[in-house]
């Protein structure tokens, strides 16, 4: 019954993750403004059916199934959730032009690896649980900034070589996507903090040999965005700089996480 359930709401879903991306490119396409009314209820929906299916294929009612295809829809669903909550205060609608594909994938993910029988990754009761779960927030936080420091990217690039695109015309201006991305940047690390913080806590030697690589990555991915930051604040760091030191660092966080557990979870274990 659970299954089915989560295949439906995963479903429901992807559908709606799917047609909020048709209503974006239609309107980049026709250089239109896009519905932004139907974008936000399409993206709501998708968030719904998506958290539901989560819970019924995570949550086992005495463990989480925090596997590698779990934890990717996890992922997509906290950074759809935190895009629409932020949009009621900042210029984030755009972020849902890379967040809703995201979602998908999410959602393929989850319902691909829904079949696994691989024992649930934590107890419920088990204080490690907070660590993962915190340490997924912080990652689809600092992905967030990572399509935020592209889309940045892309639009000085545009700026710079004088060609204008119609991208132009649906994201905020330079200086909105700057301030925007080191936003991201600041929530990002602080969670990320949090997150290290509570692994060195939680588990008894974080330099054991089956996480040693997450540790020694993520701890490398936070001196890069610590030195992003303080670099932005005392010297005036923007643009092209801080789009690559994002991406360096994201692209650690990226190998410390998945990468192992794809590691462990697919090639080792397969």
């Amino acid at each position: 019954m659970f299954a089915s359930v989560s295949a439906v709401m995963g479903g429901i879903a992807a559908a709606a993750y799917l047609a909020g991306t048709f209503v974006q490119a239609r309107s980049f396409l026709n250089n239109s403004q896009v519905n932004a009314p139907l974008l936000i209820l399409l993206s709501i929906a998708g968030l719904l059916a998506h958290g539901i299916a989560n819970y019924f294929v995570i949550y086992t009612g005495e463990a989480f199934n925090l596997s590698i295809y779990t934890s990717t829809s996890l992922v997509g669903w906290i950074m759809l959730a935190f895009v629409l909550i932020a949009n009621l205060r900042l210029p984030v609608q755009n972020l849902l032009i890379v967040v809703l594909p995201a979602g998908i994938v999410g959602v393929i993910a989850l319902l691909s690896g829904s079949s696994e029988t691989s024992v649930p990754f934590a107890a419920s009761d088990d204080p490690l649980i907070w660590h993962i779960l915190i340490s997924i927030v912080a990652y689809s936080i600092l992905f967030m900034a990572a399509c935020q420091s592209v889309l940045l990217g892309v639009l000085e690039h545009q700026l710079h070589t004088k060609h204008p695109i119609r991208l132009l015309r649906v994201i905020p201006p330079l200086q909105t996507m700057e301030a925007l991305l080191f936003t991201l940047l600041r929530a990002g690390i602080v969670v990320l903090t949090i997150a290290i913080g509570s692994g060195f806590l939680f588990l008894e030697d974080m330099f054991e040999q089956h996480v040693v690589h997450h540790t020694v990555l993520a701890t490398a991915s936070w001196v890069l965005y610590a030195g992003l930051l303080a670099g932005h604040g005392v010297l005036g760091w923007r643009g092209t700089t801080a789009v690559r030191w994002t991406l360096i660092a994201f692209t650690l966080l990226l190998l410390g996480y998945f990468g192992s557990k794809f590691v462990l979870e697919i090639l080792l274990d397969g």
